[in-house]
Order: structure tokens, then sequence, then C-alpha cells
């Protein structure tokens, strides 16, 4: 089949031939014999020329001596076409002229002609030749894309260690131009640092007394079988420096020309290993803190049974290893603890918890204990086990325990006190009332001056009894917030008129400006009062003569903004971020005018418990601006339990 195909094709010739009759003779044998040429005739080489420049042809056949020129002429103007040259001059000198010259073949004319029946074996013989080269020539066009397209470094090493081919992943592998690679013996072409016998010798590897690299090339070499997976760390030159790098080899042994050779593919894994390095490093760095920690760390598995623990849970809970190793988590908590650590669903809901809750020890004894617990996930998100961090809070639990004892009777003893404070003082303020008033008869200038003293001190400790149980009831939480639905204009008329007579007798201008439309909102009122009261007289004690107080409301954002501004001394900026602590006082010297200490504390306790905010602004001398921010529909949270009350009382009552 293949020669019937080979057959019909048909061969593009060109026939170089200025004798008529020699041209003549041709096309009576090419149709006597039915050849498959499709064949054009030129009669001189200029004539050719023109042929060639503008046809494409498998074979020439072309006379020697021409008009315009020779065969010569001819052979310099094509490189892929075979030519057969015909001559009648049968010299073996121009034979040897024309094969030097790049002719395929040589026929030798004779007078009656019968030279064309070598023709056609010739002519076959020229294009298959012709077609194996071209096949030849696409193979190893093909080898060399693939030798220099591969994505790893490709060198081809000859019997005598010489590279004699490179790709180009190799020279920027090793940061070098193709020149100082290609024919040099293969540890001076990858510039190993311990090369020190030239081109005839290999640089060794940091980790071995011997190349490495050399001796896989010479068994690869001696003994034809392929090494796969060679991993060496050379130093070598990179521009200029020492420098360590790890190359994975794979090398097969290759024919060329008959002379053994060598493939290697080498690839770069410097990184690789580097990171492997810093993974063990990190492991290492782990177990070290993993072991020596003062907390115990448990791993469990996606069967909630320990896999992993440190040393300091076996001391935690007194068991070893064999007591440990796939233990059910749950058989380390009482019953009721492990029902609310499951409610916690930390595994479904892959959050990270924390809780305090109690552990079973070996020997039976329940510690209490603080856990961190969060999930262990897999590169898929799937989870796959839980870590767990428990710290030993025994002591702690009994230490508070005992203060919470305590702070009980603190705050028992100090509020009877306290209470108990109220009558006599009530009784001393009256008696003190009735003198100045002459009631038991006339008192002298120098009386009234002591009885006002006292009169005025009575008041102070009244308000600081007054302030501390205030204090002591929203800090012990024990206040409870009548929450109604309000007008806060009503509210602020009922503030102006308790805070009127006070502006006026320190002859300050108050004022209340409500906005139009604001809505009702939900609060305490009596609390609310006792804010706003708390503030406007603040501002009006803290305001000279003729200066101005001013109460503004508005409503923004689902807030009431209750602004309250004075034009008083103001508030330095170091003592802002305290004014609301208990007890703090603005030190102002030659200025001092006595308070307790509390209102403000009072004031961001109640606002707070509704779940507002109070913001101030203040310059020296400018004065202060105290803002009320409260939501129109709070939602109150759940009330916090104070351990800070009795010590505020104990406090309030030392001081």
């Amino acid at each position: 089949m293949g020669a019937e195909i080979a057959a019909q094709m048909k061969y593009r010739l060109l026939l170089i031939e200025d004798d008529k009759l020699d041209q003549m003779a041709f096309e009576r044998f090419v149709k006597k014999e039915k050849l498959p040429y499709d064949y054009m005739i030129a009669g001189s080489v200029s004539e050719a020329k023109s042929l060639l420049e503008s046809c494409q042809f498998d074979v020439i056949i072309s006379d020697y001596s021409l008009g315009d020129g020779t065969a010569l002429d001819i052979l310099n103007l094509v490189k892929d076409i075979p030519v057969i040259l015909t001559t009648a001059a049968a010299d073996e000198h121009v034979a040897v002229e024309t094969w030097k010259a790049g002719a395929y073949d040589y026929i030798a004319k004779d007078i009656d002609r019968n030279h064309l029946e070598a023709v056609p074996k010739a002519v076959e013989n020229a294009v298959n030749s012709r077609r194996l080269k071209e096949a030849l020539e696409r193979r190893q066009k093909n080898l060399e894309a693939m030798f220099d397209a591969a994505p790893v470094g490709m060198l081809l090493v000859d019997e005598k260690m010489v590279v004699t081919r490179v790709n180009r992943p190799v020279t920027r592998m090793l940061h070098r131009e193709y020149l100082q690679i290609i024919d040099r013996q293969i540890g001076d072409a990858l510039g190993c640092a311990g090369n020190t016998s030239g081109r005839k010798g290999c640089g060794k590897c940091r980790l071995r007394s011997v190349c490495l690299l050399r001796q896989t090339i010479e068994i690869v070499r001696d003994f034809g079988r392929p090494v796969h997976d060679v991993e060496i760390c050379p130093t070598l030159k990179i521009y200029g420096q020492d420098t360590a790098l790890w190359l994975r080899l794979s090398a097969e042994p290759v024919m060329i020309d008959g002379r053994k050779c060598v493939l290697l593919a080498v690839d770069d894994i410097t990184e690789r290993k580097q990171a492997e390095e810093e993974r063990e490093l990190a492991e290492d760095k782990y177990r070290m803190i993993f072991e020596s920690s003062a907390v115990g760390i448990t791993v469990a598995d996606d069967q909630e049974r320990l896999i992993s623990w440190n040393r300091f849970t076996e001391g935690l809970l007194g068991m070893e290893k064999k007591d440990l190793y796939l233990r059910p988590t749950e058989s380390l908590y009482p019953a009721e603890e492990w029902k609310r650590i499951r409610a916690c669903d930390v595994r479904q809901k892959g959050v990270r918890r924390h809780l305090e809750t109690s552990m079973i020890r070996k020997d039976g004894v329940i510690i209490d204990v603080d856990v961190s617990l969060s999930v262990l996930k897999n590169s898929e998100g799937k989870t796959v086990g839980s870590i767990g961090v428990i710290s030993d809070i025994t002591e702690r639990k009994k230490t508070e325990e005992k203060l919470k004892e305590t702070m009980e009777l603190k705050s028992q003893f100090i509020s009877t006190i306290t209470h108990e404070l109220r009558t006599p003082l009530a009784a001393i303020k009256e008696g003190v009332a009735i003198v100045l008033d002459e009631v038991t008869g006339p008192v002298n200038e120098g009386q009234k001056k002591f009885l006002e003293i006292a009169e005025r001190n009575t008041d102070r400790l009244g308000a600081l009894i007054n302030n501390v149980l205030d204090f002591q009831k929203f800090r012990s939480n024990n206040a409870r917030l009548d929450i109604q639905v309000h007008d806060i204009e009503q509210v602020l008329s009922d503030v102006h008129e308790t805070m009127a007579l006070c502006a006026k007798k320190d002859q300050v201008v108050l004022s209340f400006t409500c906005a139009e439309g604001l809505p009702k909102s939900r609060f305490d009122r009596g609390n609310i009062i006792q804010v706003l009261t708390n503030l406007v007289g603040n501002a009006i004690k803290f305001t000279p003569p003729k200066g101005r107080v001013s109460v503004d409301v508005t409503h923004q954002e689902g807030e009431l903004a209750i602004c309250i501004r004075d034009t008083g001394m103001g508030i330095p900026k170091e003592a802002l971020p305290k004014i609301f602590e208990r007890f703090y006082r603005v030190n102002r010297p030659g200025k001092e005018i006595q308070g307790t200490g509390l209102g403000l504390a009072i004031v961001h306790r109640i606002v707070m418990m509704h779940g507002g905010r109070v913001e101030v602004e203040s310059e020296i001398d400018q004065g202060t601006t105290f803002t009320v921010f409260l939501p129109v529909n709070a939602k109150f949270p759940p009330k916090e339990a104070s351990s800070e009350a009795d010590e505020i009382l104990e406090d309030s009552v030392a001081e």
C-alpha cells in the first residue's frame, strides 16, 4: 500500500540543461516511462535562479556546463534541495569538486543518452534521503525543544565529565552565563567552591567527603543504569559568594554518536529543605513549650479520646501515660460539668470557648479548673480533634470564696454603720438648726459662726453618707431600675424647678431647651433626675457669678443627647480620664470647692445601667460640656455581681 501511494506521488523536479536535444530526450523519457514527475526546465543559471525563487522543488537535475555558468553556481544557490549532476565530461576532478560543493549524485552522460535510465533511481534515492534528513532534523529539534523547555535544569555530560549541553533553568539556577557552563568539567561548570583542580575536578559536597555529583554521574555512565532523586548540597560560587544549594538529581544514560553520555535533571530544592529545617526547629520549639508549659495541654482526636498531652497534665490529674492514652475526655469531668461543656458545642460551631469547670483526679478528688477549648481542622476545613488548655484554679476558688464571705461581712457591717449614722446625724442637724433659729434663746455672733460651721459640716457628712449608700446600691447590684416610658421634657422641667433656686443664689443664668418632637423614652425617672440634678448642680457650683449653664436635649440616631454646658473654670485635660473614678477630685490650688467625689461616679454608673454613655469636653477657664446619651428603646443587660462594692464602702467610710 505504501509503495502504491509513493508511486502515485509526483516529484517536483527542476531540469537545468542548455542542450535542447538533451531537454527533449528527458521529456520523451519521462513520458515513455510514465514517471511521476512534475518538472520544469531551465536553460541557464539565470533562468534556474528565477525558477528557484518562485517555485519549490524536491530534486534538481543539472548539467555541469551551462551557458552562463556551471553547476557549482546552482549548488551555491540551494542548500536543502538534493542536486543530481549530469555531464558528458566524465572528469574525476569535476565529480570531486561538485560533491564537495554539496551534490547528491553524479551521472555521466553518454552519446546514446542511456544515462537517463539511471535518473529514476537517483531521483528516488535523493527524495528519500531528503525526507530522512528532514525527519531526523525534526526529531533533533523536538528533542532540543524538549530539553530547553524542561521546567527543571537539564545538563548533558559526556564520558569525560564535560558539559556539552545545558538549558536555561540551569543558567538561572546557578546565576551563570551559558558560556560559563558549556564545554567545562562538571564541577567547574556548576561553580563548585571546592573545585580546586580547575577543569579537571569537581567540588565536594559539604555533607560528604567525596563529590556525590561526580560519583552519581560515574555510576550511571559506567553501569548504564539510571539513578533518581539523589539529594546533594554542594557549596557553589554565586555572585562571588560561597552559597550552599540543595539540589535533587536524576541521571539517565544515553548514547550520542557512539559515546556514553549522562543526561542530568537538576532541581533546586533549597527552599523546600530550608522549610523542612524551619519546620523541624518549630516542632522542637513547640515540643519544648508544650512540655515545659505551666498549664495542662491536651489534644483529643475526632472521637474525643486523648492522643497527646504534656507532663503538667499528668501531674494535674495524678495520672500516667497508660491512664491517659485514648482515654475518653468525658471520663475526666463530673457528669454535670461534661453536659455543660457539651452544651457549648465547640466542635460543631468551630469556635473557641473559655469556661471554669471541674475535673476528676485519679484519686477521685474534684479540682476546679479553667479550660480553654478550641477545634483542630485539616486542610479541607474538617474538624479532626480539639485542644484543651487547663489551669488549676482550686486554690484561687477557695481564696475567692473566703474573700466573698469576708466582703459580705464587711458589707453588712459598713451598711449597718452607715445607716446607724443617719439617726444621730439627723438629731445633731436638727439641734443645730433649732439653736441657730434662736428657738432656745438668742445667740451672739461668735456662737452663730461656730454653729454655721457645724451646720455646713453636718450637711457635708449627710451628703457623704447618702452618696456612699447610693454608690453601694449601684455597685453591689442591689439597685432596681423602675423602667417606664417617660417624657424627657417633663423630667427636665422638674430638674429646672429644683435647680433654679441654686442658680439664682449663685448668680448663674440657668436655661433649658428641648428640640421639637422628642420621642418618649424608656428609663428610670428617679435615677435620670438624679443624674441631671447632679450634673447641673456641679455646673452651677463650678461656674462663677454671672456665668451661664445651659441644658439642651436633641434626638440623634435612636438616642437622646442631653448636653449640659457651663462657662465655668473647666477641667484640666490630664484629669478628664479620671473624673468618673470614685472619690477623685480635681486639684485646683486656691479654688477648692467642697464635694464627696462620688457624684460623677454615681452618674456614670446610672447611665451605664441604662445602656448609655457619658462624654465630656472641657477647656480651662472656658467651661465644660457633659453629654449624656440615653437609648430611646434601651435593652437592659442582666445584672452583674460586683465584688468591689464592699471595698468601695470600706474606703468610703475610711475617707
